[in-house]
């Protein structure tokens, strides 16, 4: 089992992080700066907790439940 420090930590080198809790320290993320540890800036945001237009703008491809 692995453990990450954090969540940046954990999405270093991923294809897609997926968003699947509303924990501030999830909302709370840099979109930049984790756009810059993974493989393919792609994510599913599963609680709609975060700002689509925040992270478009950071290069992100941001796929929310239920939006377009």
């Amino acid at each position: 089992m692995n453990v990450a420090a954090d969540a940046y930590a954990a999405a270093a080198g991923a294809d897609v992080v997926l968003l699947l809790t509303e924990w501030k320290q999830f909302r709370e993320l840099d979109p930049a700066r984790l756009r810059d540890l993974v493989r393919n800036p792609w994510i599913i945001d599963g609680r709609n907790a975060l700002d689509p237009t925040t992270w478009r703008a950071a290069g992100w491809t941001y796929n929310g439940i239920g939006r377009p």
